[in-house]
């Protein structure tokens, strides 16, 4: 089979790879220069960091397993990591037992039911999400960890993140992620214990890529895909740079709402189908600084006067000794790629951050600032409303020889390196399996 895949992330590397290693006629097509999409890196002081932070969770089975399969293990690392809450004025510890026991917002009442809930959620099986997915998230969040813990805790969250949207977000979405980091806690001390690579995602990116052109797949980047034509017997190829290649396999790993433009010959139902899917985009200040401004790898905020969901001290997992010590700071905001915030001058935006570091650790000044990138995606996280499961679009699509894979796919949980590596392993399984009925 002549298959093109659509995209270089780690879905689109991670399904060449699987089809290349089968033998397959695999060509890659990527817009960017570089590979890895919201996993891709850009050079820093001489060395590569990541456009946006990544870490790795203990039950993360389908990058870890992917990580010996490359014998890339020997350069995962595991860090026992802090975090901090910093709320109406004051930075908090809020990571550990001994933590929540002391955080003086909170009742003892309080203290006691947020421990005993996330506990209990930690605890449940993978599948636990169902019974609450037609729950809004705000009403499962007060009836289980109560009204106070909400409003310090999950509210800001919520609306930084999902802004417009936060009123449409079903409860399995939160039950997901609390479940994930829970998993990712010892079992005697409850300490959180995260993950890296040595070198970044741009490890496993690079090793996927080299693994690729071994197996004789051609990677194109700096290509944009602007059409794949659909006929009435199935995918017939992809048009690019006014030119149109035949394929017997397409298969998109591009955001949905792009994948809806390239679109031509599809029905009007599957057009409505897809579309339907809404989705925020983020923009991430990246700050390399000569002081640590926090001890903590995340610091989550619940503060009127701070627009940003979190800050997450990247060195505090990940030293990267090759900064000689500095610290690297990712202060990321969610919204609308079509809000105006989204377009404010990377100079302003930075201004802006500015003020709200100085508020969480008034010894910070600007001359700590060696240097500063701002990254923007239009499509970055898809929003799990109400009764998801429901709406979202399967990896087959409705056309022949089509597949199409999205992280709105991997409802109720986030994109992340592990999950995109099993989104790229199921849409080759379904290739392949396709091929072998047909042979």
């Amino acid at each position: 089979m002549k298959i093109a895949v659509i995209g270089g992330g780690v879905a689109g590397l991670t399904a060449a790879y699987e089809l290349s290693k089968a033998g397959q006629d695999v060509v890659l097509f990527e817009k960017e220069k570089e590979l890895g999409g919201l996993a891709s890196s850009f050079p820093l002081g001489g060395h590569y960091i990541e456009r946006y932070y990544h870490f790795i969770c203990l039950n993360d089975s389908d990058l870890l397993d992917m990580l010996r399969e490359l014998g890339l293990d020997s350069r995962l690392r595991w860090t026992k990591t802090r975090m901090g809450l910093y709320h109406n004025g004051r930075l908090y510890s809020f990571g550990a037992p001994l933590d929540l026991l002391t955080f003086s917002p909170f009742s003892l009442v309080d203290r006691l039911r947020f421990g005993l809930m996330i506990m209990y959620t930690k605890s449940q099986r993978r599948d636990g999400w169902k019974s609450i997915e037609d729950v809004p998230v705000s009403q499962w969040l007060v009836r289980r960890f109560g009204q106070r813990s909400y409003k310090v805790i999950h509210e800001p969250l919520i609306r930084l993140k999902f802004g417009p949207y936060a009123a449409r977000l079903s409860a399995a979405w939160m039950w997901a992620r609390i479940h994930r980091l829970g998993k990712s806690r010892t079992k005697i001390t409850q300490q959180e214990k995260l993950g890296y690579i040595e070198g970044g995602t741009k490890t496993l990116i690079d090793a996927l890529e080299r693994q690729l052109l071994r197996n004789g797949a051609r990677v194109f980047k700096g290509v944009t895909v602007q059409e794949i034509e659909v006929r009435e017997t199935g995918v017939a190829g992809i048009s690019c740079n006014g030119q149109r290649q035949a394929f017997d396999v397409v298969i998109s790993t591009v955001p949905t709402p792009t994948f809806a433009t390239m679109l031509n010959g599809a029905s009007p139902e599957y057009l409505q189908k897809i579309e339907r899917i809404d989705s925020i985009g983020v923009m991430c200040v990246l700050l390399r600084l000569k002081e640590s401004l926090t001890p903590y790898f995340w610091t989550n905020i619940s503060d009127p006067a701070i627009s940003l969901a979190g800050v997450i001290e990247y060195t505090n997992l990940n030293p990267c000794p090759y900064f000689g010590g500095d610290s690297i700071i990712y202060l990321p905001q969610y919204l609308p790629s079509t809000d105006e915030r989204y377009a404010v001058p990377d100079d302003r935006l930075l201004e802006e951050y500015i003020g709200y570091l100085k508020r969480i650790n008034p010894a910070f000044s600007e001359d700590w600032i060696r240097e500063y990138r701002v990254s923007r995606d239009e499509y970055a996280q898809p929003v799990c409303e109400l009764g998801f499961s429901r709406h979202k679009p399967g990896i087959e699509t409705p056309i022949k020889g089509l597949y199409l894979t999205d992280s709105c796919q991997l409802h109720p949980d986030d994109r992340t390196v592990s999950n995109s590596i099993g989104l790229g392993k199921r849409v080759a399984q379904l290739v392949l399996g396709a091929e072998k009925v047909k042979g």
